[in-house]
């Protein structure tokens, strides 16, 4: 498995460590939305209950601190585990390699599409860049 080198800038950098000391979690990655002015975090296996903090407490204080919605995804290193965490409304996903390119195609019921899919693409564009940058997922085909 081939991983990409994921730069942080600066600011980035500062979100990470700012989120992690007040969690308590460590985070794999982080891409910020300045459009819905949301920070998604990918989380080490198993800690997004550290993450988010008793009753969303570790949350809602960043959340306030940072100024931003902030969401959480925890990692795994299978790609179909990962996207089901990442869209836990999918039903069904298929990982493909064709070309030397992967390939994730995942099924939700029609009327999860919307919500998943999200105004203007932005929540498939978001999950398309986190499969990008942790697995190297080329597409992210919904059905």
């Amino acid at each position: 498995m081939i991983f990409m080198v994921v730069k942080f800038d600066t600011e980035t950098i500062r979100l990470i460590n700012l989120f992690e000391n007040m969690s308590n979690a460590p985070v794999k990655d982080c891409i910020s939305d300045p459009e819905s002015n949301t920070l998604y975090f990918i989380i080490d296996e198993g800690k997004a209950g550290i993450a988010i903090g008793k009753n969303g407490s570790s949350v809602k204080h960043a959340e306030k601190l940072i100024g931003k919605s902030i969401k959480i995804f925890e990692f795994s290193n299978d790609v179909a585990t990962f996207v089901k965490k990442l869209v836990p409304q999918c039903k069904e996903v298929k990982v493909k390699t064709e070309n030397g390119k992967t390939v994730v195609e995942i099924r939700v019921d029609a009327k999860d599409k919307a919500v998943v899919i999200g105004r203007d693409r932005r929540n498939l564009k978001i999950f398309k860049e986190l499969l990008q940058r942790n697995h190297n997922v080329s597409d992210l085909v919904v059905r």
